[in-house]
């Protein structure tokens, strides 16, 4: 989980840009899915949640070409925009019923 902060007025872009992705992450090994959250309380608060199979595949991906390529896509404004909180593994929860 990466917990973003934005300007509040850029927060709408912020979030266009996730449904704009170019969706590599879908052909990775190990992908689950990718969600973006934003607090209704604070609209500068943006976490995106991506699940996995394991660290590992998380890894190789954060090491891709298609890691690189994807974020690479960002407008340059908004990308100095974005300030990273927090980058969370919850590693130690696993799905127990859905």
């Amino acid at each position: 989980m990466s917990r973003l902060r934005v300007d509040p007025e850029r927060s709408d872009e912020l979030v266009a840009a996730f449904q704009r992705r170019a969706g590599l992450v879908e052909n990775h090994d190990g992908f689950i899915d990718l969600q973006v959250w934003r607090s209704d309380r604070d609209p500068a608060e943006v976490l995106m949640v991506s699940r996995w199979r394991d660290r590992e595949a998380f890894k190789a991906y954060m090491k891709s070409n298609d890691h690189r390529v994807s974020h690479g896509r960002i407008d340059p404004s908004l990308k100095a925009a974005i300030q990273l909180e927090r980058l969370e593994h919850l590693h130690t929860y696993e799905v127990m019923v859905e």
